[in-house]
């Protein structure tokens, strides 16, 4: 198939059911909160002053420098009876570099992703129902990673990495920076929103902690450890979930109730894969080599589509629209 026919394709994928996209604004609003309506969040840091950012360690390296070849595929999700499947699936970025971490706007109008200009620098672009992939931030000294609209607001969250350090910033929607909004929670790998002022955050070290923070009050608590980086707020509630990784063979999406710090066991991933997403109806995606798994309450883990003829190899990131009528894939980009 021609290179111009898939991108045809993934713009008409992302296309898909627009219009009922933009009337389910209001709705998407209502659960994540009218955009301009939430408290503001302060000017500086609530949990104290930013510290001097100094040098670089002499063994740093950028997150880009590492970052692998991915492309993001997007398609329709169909329900059919209460069975799902995913139709009119094509590539929605085509490079030899990092295309991913795709997340919807709340208005489910585009998605925002991450993107490596180079072995060093990272920033956060806009895909259009176009299929155009627009640059959002413009950081000189700076990469970004893992945006996030915040509910309730005109802005989103991203990983903001300088010298070494990552801390959780805020930028508008046009991506012109606002500044941290924690001063103590560092280094953030990956994060996701509770609601309008609760963030749950993964925090490296060794090992690894989940920490919740709310960023009117600035507090922050240790609620979990060895988490995974696939953490997303579960639709229709304000609880967070994320991947707890027991033990080298042993991965549980778990619940966290963030006001109480405590989570239960939902189900265990597919062996090995740590990254999904959530349907609005309740069902968790994931993605194994080419293929996309489902599982509901009540029912294993069963295949909903099959994508290796397309030559779709490795999928990891996974998101799904507001409306849950679209699907946002991460796979390998095709050696050669």
């Amino acid at each position: 198939m021609a290179q111009m026919t898939l991108r045809t394709m993934a713009a008409v994928a992302f296309g898909l059911a627009a219009a009922a996209g933009c009337a389910q604004e209001n709705e998407g609003a209502a659960e994540g909160g009218e955009p301009g309506t939430a408290a503001s969040f302060p000017a500086e840091p609530p949990d104290g002053p930013m510290p001097e950012i100094g040098p670089a360690p002499d063994d740093y390296t950028p997150t880009a420098a590492g970052s692998p070849s991915t492309d993001i595929w997007m398609g329709a999700l169909v329900r059919e009876g209460g069975a799902l499947s995913v139709s009119g699936l094509a590539q929605a970025t085509d490079r030899d570099a990092y295309d991913n971490q795709p997340s919807f706007l709340l208005d489910g109008s585009a998605i925002l992703h991450t993107a490596a200009l180079d072995r060093t620098q990272t920033e956060i672009m806009r895909l259009t129902a176009s299929g155009a992939s627009e640059r959002l931030t413009r950081t000189e000294e700076a990469s970004e990673f893992s945006a996030l609209q915040i509910p309730g607001q005109d802005a989103f969250s991203a990983i903001h990495e300088i010298r070494g350090k990552q801390y959780l910033w805020r930028y508008d929607l046009s991506g012109e920076p606002l500044g941290p909004i924690f001063a103590t929670a560092e280094p953030v790998g990956y994060h996701a929103w509770a609601n309008e002022r609760v963030v749950a955050m993964f925090i490296l070290g060794d090992p690894p902690t989940l920490q919740v923070g709310d960023a009117l009050s600035g507090e922050i608590r240790v609620v979990a450890e060895r988490p995974g980086r696939s953490i997303h707020r579960i639709p229709g509630t304000e609880a967070i979930s994320f991947v707890r990784k027991v033990s080298d063979e042993e991965w549980w999406i778990e619940r966290l109730d963030p006001a109480a710090g405590t989570s239960e066991r939902i189900t265990r991933t597919l062996p090995g894969r740590e990254d999904y997403a959530w349907t609005p109806e309740g069902e968790v995606l994931m993605g194994d080599g080419g293929r996309i798994f489902a599982w509901s309450e009540g029912s294993d883990w069963t295949e909903i589509a099959d994508f290796s003829e397309l030559g779709v190899e490795g999928i990891t990131r996974l998101a799904v629209s507001p409306d849950g009528s679209r699907i946002a894939i991460v796979a390998n980009h095709p050696a050669g």
